[in-house]
């Protein structure tokens, strides 16, 4: 992976971190008002949002109207998404994966989730079309349309489109599931997948393609869990065996981006563990963490972060945790008075 593309999927999709200013030419309210979070939402504003939409529907809380309509009006005439349209009377750009400007599909993928579980069902629609004309021949899809396929991008979509399309009947998902498999590492070398091929096992990209094998966005609360899985033929079980060892030897996965842990894609591989019911210890350990570290994680430096504070409301869901009273913290509270 470049060092380019390391960046912005560290800053979008894994880590969630946020950097440069908004334009003050179209800074304002037309560009924040129903927004969760205070900071800069140039490279993460659909995520973050969408991501926050999902935990609070997860655990019966309904998003107000402006925090929707936030979101419905940051769409493309085409159904895709930007990761942040600073002024949505500009009409959006093709996906260009040179310069890493226009739709993307990590965004476009949560976005569809979020409508979904409020029901804007034209909108999800749109959005879902986009997306199947925009997967690569080999199954996967890129980042940006044009780039190679990836697996953390695969299994973004690869969760969403199961969602709203049944996977029994869906030629995309058996051909997205191929090309996920054709990434992943043999069991002898501990398994997991690459984020592209070829290369060595990625903890953020087995993650989110873990997440999207095993419908990890379909929360539904706590199951019966089986204990970790061990690495086997099927690509499920070859990433489920990876993570599990990982979050159960050290409590959470290595940061795929440079040191310490790596709490998102911890969050995404226990949604995934649970959808799967099984990975029962590294559930146990992996939520543990979570906990611990949720001031530091959701809320640096006492300001939201609504992606994070989305992932662990659905954590708090799929694991049978308090959302009011997650380390400490009030989930449901801090997302909503997060909203601009």
């Amino acid at each position: 992976m470049s060092k380019r593309i390391s960046a912005i999927v560290a800053l979008a999709a894994a880590s969630l971190a946020l950097t440069t200013a908004i334009s003050p030419a179209h800074a304002g309210p037309s560009a924040t008002s129903g927004l969760y979070g205070s900071a800069d939402a140039t490279y993460d504003g659909v995520f973050r949002q969408s991501l926050a939409i999902l935990g609070l529907v997860a655990n019966d809380v309904k998003p107000n109207k402006a925090a929707i309509t936030w979101l419905l009006r940051q769409q493309c005439a085409d159904g895709s998404f930007e990761s942040f349209r600073a002024d949505t009377t500009v009409p959006c750009g093709s996906s260009d994966p040179v310069n890493y400007t226009g739709p993307d599909t990590n965004s476009t993928a949560l976005a569809l989730s979020a409508l979904l579980a409020v029901n804007q069902v034209s909108d999800a629609a749109a959005a879902a079309s986009w997306l199947a004309k925009n997967q690569n021949k080999d199954g996967g899809w890129p980042f940006y349309v044009g780039s190679d396929s990836d697996a953390n991008s695969t299994g973004l979509v690869l969760a969403a489109v199961k969602l709203a399309t049944s996977p029994k009947n869906s030629t995309a998902i058996r051909e997205a599931g191929n090309y996920l498999t054709s990434i992943k590492l043999s069991c002898a070398s501990g398994g997991g997948l690459a984020y592209q091929k070829p290369g060595s096992a990625n903890a953020s990209a087995t993650a989110q393609a873990f997440t999207g094998l095993t419908d990890g966005l379909k929360v539904e609360g706590s199951k019966k869990m089986q204990g970790n899985p061990t690495c086997g033929s099927t690509t499920v079980s070859n990433a489920g065996s990876y993570l599990a060892n990982l979050v159960t030897k050290s409590g959470a996965l290595p940061n795929s981006f440079g040191e310490g842990f790596d709490y998102t894609s911890t969050a995404f591989a226990i949604l995934g563990f649970v959808a799967n019911s099984n990975g029962k210890q590294a559930v146990s350990k992996g939520t543990t963490t979570l906990v611990a570290n949720t001031g530091s994680y959701a809320i640096p430096a006492g300001v939201a972060n609504p992606g994070a504070l989305g992932l662990l409301l659905l954590v708090s869901e799929a694991t049978n945790k308090k959302p009011t009273n997650f380390g400490g913290i009030n989930l449901i509270t801090s997302v909503q008075q997060s909203q601009q």
